[in-house]
């Protein structure tokens, strides 16, 4: 390799610890001895003269010799920068025994780089644009080193992966289709890796910059590999959250990686079962993936890019602006039925999907165990203890270890459980522990209040922990976290209207598909009808920003008990925007009416409906038919007729379904004179009805021995008990015998009637034992304190 000699300061240079290598350049197509025509050569003596000078000058102000010249890549232009960088190649400082096959590896790996950086270089922005254009020739510079050290093969592999993933991203794709946000974050991508490259290239000595490899220098090596691992790792969680990439080619591109980057997108469906475990109350209908959030639709593909992309950079603590970076608290908040849960759930199974979901607690009023928080803590120790078997091990022995903090205050119970056993596990963690917590205005105010004070203080302190959060726009919440630099705050109702129109219109455009439309009324003539593009378009107007109304349009159109959808359609269209939502519920009813029997349609409307919006929690139908001493047939005649506004789960082969109300904005409309105007009804009302229902169950199912225990077992502990007969501990018994109190509490004790009282008469006489006994086969005993404190102060107050 021959080395060409510079000058520096008028001195003729001969050490060669400070020569600046520039090989020879091989030879040109044309030109046998390897020379250019001369006015290309004149050109790039003059651009490569121009960075040199301003390199050496940049140089000897940092020695202090003269005051710094602003020097950049714009201060060169882009022009002369890549020219002065084209001619230098890299040296190695030691070179060690060619490998043939490791060198051919390498050819094949930066020929493929450089063409797909070719491919991608002319959509990237600035101020990414001229490193993607030095990186090229970066490439260049590796492709003629060759060496068996072990840490620069990790190098040349740390390489291949980049150039995987920007393939993955880029392939077959139309690169004009790219939204700002990934070309941006692809820029960010191939800035770093220039910078880092570079890093390992870069060695001054006494004002000269010498381009060399440095090759002995293992740490340096080192630390670049682990450079390249960080910031590929917030490329992949940044647009896998934001839709750039899809799991499975993130899965195909690290397959034959180690270390963190094989763990990274591990899916092994790890389970740890520990006794202790057993110890704690955790809610699984709380979990993101859980059954009783089957309802809860993900994002539809293609939709809310925009501010998952900025999740996803949060996440990666690569976001927008410098004042979110690094914030362990990222919280939504907008009005009901914008669509915080549908994000919400996005965020957990993406994180799920690369191992970085933690736990996740979805709050919802309509659930006895989600809508306070006594369970909180212990079922995200819970969770944690499934994510990872460390993780479990270390709450296991913790729990064994303080058994007595279980009950305690939820900063003694996070700190026991979750920051003491595994704060040091969690500081060598690669990716960001992800925790998702939706709907945290369901909750109980001052549980709500507790849990966001827990989240801030404790949460926080947590290394590698990101906490992602939605909440509806109640006052208190909002004063106490948009108060604290923890949290990087987002308002989805702010969004920009043209955003969120364009989301919604393509999922409307998908749903109303023809062939979606064909399955639905298969057979029918009303098959073959179709929207029209223009009430498309208007129905997303009528829309106003909000998921749940286009959701329940859908489904208000595509009711096959209707067999009408252009009626239906028409209908919505007709809706003025200001009482969107209300109109579309109020039409959904409407659409029910019976042709003859009115009156007595809607007492029972009225019955069913509110039974469901002062539910504790959803039964199967048969359970709950059996506590409102009803026939099932009853409670589905009406059901089956608001399959919009009401969420059938498990509507199996076994015509047993659990009916929940779709979403929260319809309680809230059915439960407000006016707006519901003639279907509206008094929750405090159906409360009460429930509490004598409740109190009737109990009345005739509790019994002494209800299980059955045999004399000779009666003193043993109940979990050495076995052959229970169990068949008397049902689903209605167990919620009446929890929930009686709540709802007597919840209901007006000034409308409290005869039947009430008689009921709580006769169970005081001659239950009350017998409750115990069914409270503690259902593992609920530590529930009967409340509920006879609630029973007595109404009885007080009455």
């Amino acid at each position: 390799m021959s080395e060409a000699t510079e000058t520096h300061g008028g001195n003729n240079v001969q050490n060669s610890e400070r020569n600046t290598p520039i090989p020879s350049r091989p030879a040109t197509p044309g030109s046998g001895d390897g020379s250019r025509s001369s006015s290309r050569t004149g050109l790039r003596d003059k651009a490569a003269d121009k960075a040199r000078h301003l390199f050496r000058m940049k140089d000897r102000a940092a020695r202090g010799d003269i005051s710094a010249p602003q020097v950049g890549i714009r201060a060169l232009g882009q022009a002369a920068y890549r020219t002065a960088m084209a001619p230098v190649t890299i040296a190695a400082v030691k070179t060690g025994p060619t490998q043939d096959s490791s060198s051919k590896a390498w050819a094949i790996v930066g020929g493929a780089l450089k063409i797909t950086l070719s491919r991608a270089v002319s959509f990237i922005p600035e101020p990414f644009k001229g490193p993607a254009e030095v990186l090229v020739k970066v490439i260049d510079m590796f492709e003629q080193v060759k060496s068996n050290n072990e840490e620069l093969e990790v190098l040349q592999a740390r390489c291949n992966l980049f150039n995987n993933t920007l393939a993955k991203v880029i392939k077959g794709r139309d690169a004009k289709l790219f939204s700002d946000d990934l070309w941006n974050s692809i820029g960010r991508l191939v800035k770093g890796i220039h910078d880092i490259l570079m890093g390992t290239m870069m060695k001054k000595s006494k004002g000269i910059t010498a381009y060399i490899l440095v090759e002995d220098d293992v740490e340096a090596l080192k630390k670049a590999n682990k450079q390249i691992d960080d910031i590929l790792r917030c490329f992949w969680i940044e647009n896998l959250i934001g839709g750039g990439l899809v799991l499975n080619d993130v899965l195909q591109t690290v397959k034959d990686q180690e270390g963190w980057m094989s763990k990274l997108c591990l899916t092994v469906n790890r389970r740890f079962k520990i006794m202790a475990l057993d110890k704690l109350k955790n809610v699984p209908s709380a979990a993101y993936n859980s059954q009783d959030l089957v309802k809860v639709d993900m994002c539809f593909e293609g939709t809310r890019m925009q501010l998952l992309t900025r999740i996803g950079c949060w996440m990666s603590d690569t976001a927008f602006s410098g004042d979110e970076t690094g914030k362990p608290i990222y919280v939504l908040d907008g009005i009901t039925g914008i669509g915080k849960s549908t994000v919400a759930k996005t965020v957990a199974h993406c994180a799920a999907s690369i191992n970085s979901l933690g736990a996740s607690f979805f709050f919802s009023r309509d659930d006895a165990n989600r809508q306070n928080a006594s369970s909180f803590v212990h079922t995200i120790a819970y969770q944690l203890a499934l994510c990872d078997p460390s993780y479990g091990e270390a709450i296991a022995d913790a729990i064994d270890n303080h058994s007595e903090d279980l009950h305690k205050v939820f900063t003694a119970q996070f700190s026991t459980l979750v920051a003491e056993p595994l704060s040091g596990m969690l500081e060598k963690r690669a990716t960001p522990l992800v925790f998702v917590f939706d709907a945290l205005d369901e909750c109980v105010e001052s549980d709500a209040s507790a849990v966001l004070s827990l989240i801030i203080t404790s949460f926080t302190w947590l290394p590698n922990v990101k906490v992602f959060l939605t909440a509806g726009p109640e006052l208190v919440l909002r004063n106490t976290y948009q108060k604290t630099s923890l949290v990087s705050c987002f308002h989805l109702q702010n969004i920009e209207a043209l955003i969120v129109n364009s989301d919604i219109y393509q999922y409307l455009d998908h749903c109303l598909l023809p062939f979606n439309i064909q399955q639905t009324f298969m057979g029918m003539e009303c098959a073959s009808w179709a929207p029209t593009e223009e009430e498309k378009k208007k129905l997303v107007q009528v829309s106003d920003k909000l998921f749940i109304f286009a959701s329940t349009a859908v489904k208000t159109i595509l009711d096959p008990k209707h067999l009408n959808p252009k009626c239906q359609l028409d209908g919505i269209l007709t809706i003025k925007q200001a009482s969107a939502i209300t109109s579309l519920y109020l039409q959904v009813l409407n659409s029910a009416k019976p042709v003859d029997g009115y009156d007595d349609w809607l007492a029972r409307l009225k019955i069913n409906v509110g039974t469901l919006v002062a539910l504790q929690y959803p039964l199967f139908i048969k359970s709950l038919a059996n506590l409102l001493d009803m026939e099932s047939d009853e409670l589905t005649g009406i059901f089956t007729n608001l399959h919009a506004v009401l969420a059938p789960v498990n509507d199996g082969p076994n015509l047993n379904p659990t009916y929940k109300l779709h979403h929260k904005s319809f309680a809230d409309f059915i439960t407000n004179a006016g707006q519901s105007q003639e279907y509206f009804v008094k929750e405090k009302d159906y409360h009460l009805h429930l509490a004598k229902c409740c109190l009737q169950f109990m009345n005739q199912q509790l019994q002494f021995n209800i299980c059955q225990v045999s004399s000779a077992d009666q003193f043993k502990e109940l979990a050495d008990l076995e052959d229970l007969c169990k068949d008397k501990l049902t689903q209605e018994l167990r919620y009446a015998t929890c929930n009686w109190a709540v709802h007597l509490n919840k209901g007006n004790p000034a409308t409290l009637d005869i039947n009430i009282k008689q009921g709580l008469q006769e169970f005081a006489s001659n239950h009350l034992m017998n409750w115990f006994e069914a409270l503690a086969y259902f593992g609920e005993l530590d529930t009967a304190y409340d509920s006879m404190q609630a029973a007595l102060a109404l009885l007080v107050s009455y």
